[in-house]
């Protein structure tokens, strides 16, 4: 009998990412976990055309691979710099061509003489530190401090940096006191194209706007491409070939925080700017900004977020999701086609030539696979995997995909049930994301393996809320939590036990972090259906959320539909809608983890609950997670994200029969 996924397995799965085309080689990310150092580990590897790998770097953090006819040029970062590194491709050892404190999203000409990347300054240390003689924090924005960052310091530069790699020449482009995200480059470096938000110098607010913007190195002059929607959010611009057209990924921002991604278009001669799937809302584009994927998953690490791609001057690609699967459409003037979707989710992607794309892709019961995909048959062939060793003694718990109807006669719902492994009947385990804009999908999640080698199925559905599915999908969650989505979420587990004969009805759990913190917590509120429950990370009390979060009043005002201080009646709809209200209620044995630096859901709404419950006599326990922001369950410090998943089992196997 094979193993399954181990808890530990967690430091020798590994994922590949940043694919890039050189002239002799495919260059990309190998990414894994290493347990010595407790760190993520990312190095530069390469195939030929005979599918023969070579590693080219050897431990720490590489990124962002570009590549000359002659150079390989990628970032190294180390504890206190960040190292433009430079190695020629026939032999010889790397050497370091520009350092500074933090380097990011680093370009290459096509002409392939210059590199262009930002820079960031900053004297205070935005995370949670020590020192012997501390200082004040001085705060004068609303906004200011931001979950897995930390503390926004007030005097940050940002620079734009342009290097030739001829005479290692660098020069400052220019600077900014706000955050820009340069996005691409034109062929002969005269134009550069970034997104920025639109009203930086807004201190009573949230400004949650991110425009497209060019800027002309020749007279310094910047153009605002997406003015006609001043208040959308940009997250991904490419120029064409030619030089005369820009894609765009990006929405109106008409639902705030929950609109559906475009794929637009931008002349840059009659300067218009025209949204090419505007009215088909089935396919959502584009990567998470910052985040990349847009499935709820834990596994994958350091993409480029790089969404959309031009195969020549007319046709680009961009990558999109529909109803929990990734899909990429090939786009020609303003129309287009879905190319590839499959049950599996895309993480990266690049050109290899016009009719040929390099893709990192996954699935439920396949970690990561490098593939070559043909536009022209959609034939997918696989060139590498990383996880081809492992495999050779280990096995995936199979999973199932199910469809359902809303109690209320209104959707159809998707569902999945990850099996236990080995296991006539098995103990289920209702797993809830979180935003609630998110989705579960068709991609590889290691805790959820992890759980099912550890004898417990489980099931994971998309409620009304969830990205993937539409605007009216999304937008149902707002102004009404805990209410279609209470009920398709219990309506999909009682699918599942019912169609499912390995399930045990009498042994159900659940959990979830973040919006799946909230919904977990309102649950056990609300029913006595679970043997016991997993909170993590929640938001139990919306009026102290309002205020603590680094996203709570922005948060609360669009999700909820008042504004604490401005709406009347906004308290006594923040507290109906608070899981705390209902603590009272609770009989469900209850663990409570988080993080100590989260900032998105702070920890007073963990403690909150937790004082709450105790005081009802039923079992309930909380763990604290030191240095760890909200994302720990995903790239937060590996020794506590294996304790967490330790943590959830030890919890549940005290009340499993």
């Amino acid at each position: 009998m094979q193993n399954g996924v181990q808890n530990q397995d967690l430091f020798t799965l590994k994922s590949v990412t940043q694919p890039v085309k050189g002239e002799h080689f495919y260059f990309f990310l190998e990414n894994n976990v290493d347990q010595k150092s407790n760190a993520y580990q990312s190095n530069v590897v390469s195939l030929d055309s005979q599918h023969h790998y070579k590693q080219w770097t050897n431990g720490g953090l590489n990124l962002n691979p570009v590549v000359t006819k002659t150079d390989l040029v990628y970032l190294h970062q180390s504890a206190d710099k960040t190292s433009v590194m430079k190695m020629p491709l026939d032999g010889g050892v790397a050497h370091s061509v520009y350092e500074h404190q933090t380097i990011q999203s680093m370009l290459l000409t096509g002409d392939q003489t210059t590199l262009f990347f930002k820079t960031v300054d900053s004297n205070v240390k935005t995370k949670y530190s020590t020192t012997a003689f501390p200082t004040s924090r001085h705060v004068t924005k609303l906004f200011n401090r931001a979950d897995g960052v930390g503390w926004l310091p007030n005097d940050l530069r940002y620079r734009l940096v342009r290097l030739d790699l001829d005479s290692l020449t660098a020069s400052t482009v220019f600077e900014s006191k706000t955050n820009f995200n340069l996005n691409s480059v034109n062929d002969d470096g005269t134009l550069v194209a970034y997104t920025q938000q639109n009203h930086p110098e807004m201190t009573t607010d949230y400004d949650a706007s991110m425009g497209v913007y060019l800027f002309n190195l020749a007279n310094h002059e910047t153009t605002f491409v997406t003015k006609d929607v001043p208040d959308g959010i940009f997250s991904d611009v490419e120029f064409a070939p030619d030089g005369q057209k820009l894609a765009l990924v990006g929405n109106t921002n008409v639902h705030p925080m929950c609109t559906v991604n475009n794929l637009w278009r931008y002349d840059l001669k009659s300067h218009q700017l025209a949204n090419v799937t505007g009215d088909d809302d089935e396919f959502d584009c584009g990567f998470a900004p910052g985040v990349g994927a847009c499935l709820a998953a834990d596994f994958v690490q350091h993409q480029s977020c790089k969404s959309v791609r031009w195969l020549d001057s007319d046709r680009c690609v961009v990558a999109a999701y529909h109803h929990g699967m990734s899909a990429l459409l090939l786009n020609t003037g303003l129309k287009y086609e879905s190319v590839y979707q499959d049950e599996s989710e895309v993480y990266d992607f690049c050109v290899l030539d016009a009719h040929q794309l390099l893709l990192s892709v996954s699935k439920q019961e396949q970690p990561n696979e490098l593939c070559r995909l043909s536009l022209s048959n959609q034939a997918l062939t696989s060139l590498y995997n990383p996880n081809l060793e492992y495999e050779k003694d280990h096995e995936y718990a199979k999973h199932s995909h199910f469809t359902y109807r809303s109690t209320d006669d209104q959707v159809d719902l998707d569902g999945w049930v990850l099996h236990a492994n080995h296991s006539d009947l098995s103990p289920v385990i209702l797993y809830i994301h979180g935003g609630p804009h998110y989705a579960y999908g068709e991609t590889f999640f290691h805790e959820f393996q992890t759980l099912a080698n550890n004898g417990y199925s489980v099931v994971f559905v998309n409620p009304r809320g969830s990205t993937t599915y539409g605007q009216a999908f999304e937008t149902d969650v707002v102004n009404h939590y805990g209410e279609n989505d209470y009920l398709d979420l219990m309506a999909g587990l009682e699918y599942a036990l019912a169609n499912y004969s390995t399930l045990d009805a009498k042994n159900v759990f659940v959990a979830g972090g973040s919006y799946g913190g909230f919904m977990s917590s309102w649950m056990i509120g609300h029913t006595d259906r679970f043997k016991a429950a997993c909170v993590q990370r929640p938001a139990t009390d919306w009026h102290s959320f309002y205020g603590t979060s680094d996203i709570g009043f922005w948060f609360c005002r669009n999700q909820l539909g008042l504004d604490l201080f401005n709406d009347k009646d906004a308290l006594a709809v923040y507290w109906d809608k608070s899981p705390l209200k209902y603590a009272h209620n609770v009989t469900t044995p209850v663990r409570i983890q988080h993080g100590e630096y989260d900032m998105r859901c702070p920890l007073n709404q963990s403690e909150a609950l937790f004082t709450a419950v105790k005081q009802t006599g039923t079992d309930c326990d909380y763990v604290r997670y030191p240095q760890s922001f909200h994302g720990l369950s995903r790239n937060g410090l590996p020794n506590l994200r294996m304790q967490r998943i330790d943590d959830v089992l030890e919890w549940f196997n005290r009340y499993r029969n």
